[in-house]
């Protein structure tokens, strides 16, 4: 009996210190359950706040930056690259992307499809194909307008545009308005010309009634106010040249003895070359006023050809290698240069200003400056004409 009786007992002691041990455990294990879980609690709820706090609610809320397209014509050189600094100088400050476009055709009008570098930020773009061009546009102008869907369809935002007319400019307005499929309107801000159309955002430009005028008040300075002017420039079918020569002719016309001949036509180096050469051949000319880089390089070369640049004045527009290497040399006698930094900077400034929805400047003039072997190694002209050298 006594045995059985311990034993019970015995049971009993291991029984209840089972259960001891068994709500020990749990006791101990909940603490640490609870404490896992306000830790997982805690780090989900400082995660909700900080994303609220951001404003970053989802991925998909994180706003990108604008992407914005320049649109150069091939082959403008120097004052191309100024614009591009210009405007990759201000998407940096803006936070915005920018992609170049350099629209230009082959010699043998054979065209590949456009490609983007590798960095993705530089496109160049040639004409497909060559039968479907416009009639009514030239090749480089239809390579322009193919430069400026390409980019529409890359998903640019706005574009920065230095037109090659007014023809493509007017197409380029057409793809712009038209490509978009959310209904808002691509801006168009045109750099370095004057074009009277509707869609255009703002335009970047020189007052080029005022450089006119510096040029006429140069030639007339260097004539002493005596003798033959012929002026030298494209068809009179762009705006801002025809600025530019009622600019000169406005100066002119106070000096009576000095003539001014019939605005000579030429649209290339070359072609410029035969126009200046036929004037000096036919009768003398003192001085030429070059509306544009073609017409100044074309009268240049012959004035070389002829080693008469110490007896011809020659007064152009432009900031061309070789017109500053002529300007040293002497062959130009001065040269009416517009800051093309400011161009790209101010123009990229304008397309981040309106995507903002904020105020932009229909026209912003930009200032010119009349450069000489006298001043074009001041601190100032150096910036103006070498803008890429840092």
């Amino acid at each position: 009996m006594m045995d059985n009786k311990t034993n019970r007992n015995d049971a009993h002691r291991v029984k209840g210190l089972n259960n001891r041990i068994f709500w020990q455990k749990i006791g101990a294990s909940f603490p640490g359950i609870w404490k896992r879980r306000l830790v997982t609690l805690t780090a989900a709820s400082c995660c909700l706040l900080i994303c609220s706090a951001c404003g970053l609610s989802s991925p998909d809320a994180a706003a990108s930056p604008p992407r914005i397209a320049l649109i150069t014509p091939a082959g403008t050189g120097e004052l191309a690259e100024a614009i591009r600094l210009g405007a990759e100088a201000a998407a940096k400050e803006s936070g915005a992307e920018l992609i170049t476009v350099e629209a230009y055709p082959s010699d043998g009008h054979v065209y590949t499809p456009a490609t983007l570098d590798a960095d993705g930020s530089q496109m160049k773009v040639k004409q497909a194909n060559p039968n479907s061009q416009t009639l009514s546009r030239s090749v480089r102008e239809q390579a322009q307008v193919e430069a400026a869907a390409l980019a529409l369809k890359q998903g640019v935002s706005a574009l920065l545009v230095d037109p090659l007319s007014e023809k493509a400019l007017s197409d380029i307005i057409q793809e712009a308005q038209k490509t978009n499929s959310d209904g808002t309107i691509v801006p168009v801000i045109v750099l370095n010309d004057e074009f009277p159309m509707k869609g255009i955002t703002s335009i970047i430009s020189m007052d080029n009634v005022e450089a006119g005028r510096q040029a006429g008040q140069a030639m007339s300075e260097l004539l002493e106010g005596r003798g033959r002017v012929a002026l030298l420039g494209p068809d009179p079918v762009n705006s801002g040249l025809i600025q530019r020569e009622q600019g000169v002719m406005e100066v002119l016309v106070q000096y009576p003895n000095i003539q001014v001949e019939p605005k000579s036509i030429c649209n290339t180096r070359d072609g410029c070359w035969q126009t200046a050469k036929q004037l000096l051949d036919q009768q003398e000319v003192d001085g030429f006023i070059t509306l544009q880089e073609p017409a100044s390089l074309g009268a240049a070369d012959e004035l070389n050809r002829r080693n008469s640049a110490d007896k011809v004045r020659i007064v152009g527009f432009g900031s061309e290698q070789q017109q500053l290497e002529q300007l040293q040399e002497g062959v130009f006698d001065q040269l009416i240069v517009q800051n093309g930094y400011s161009a790209g900077y101010l123009g990229l400034n304008q397309a981040v200003a309106r995507l903002n929805n904020q105020q932009v400047q229909a026209r912003v003039l930009l200032e010119t400056k009349l450069v000489s072997t006298d001043n074009m190694f001041w601190m100032d002209n150096q910036k103006l004409l070498f803008p890429f050298v840092q």
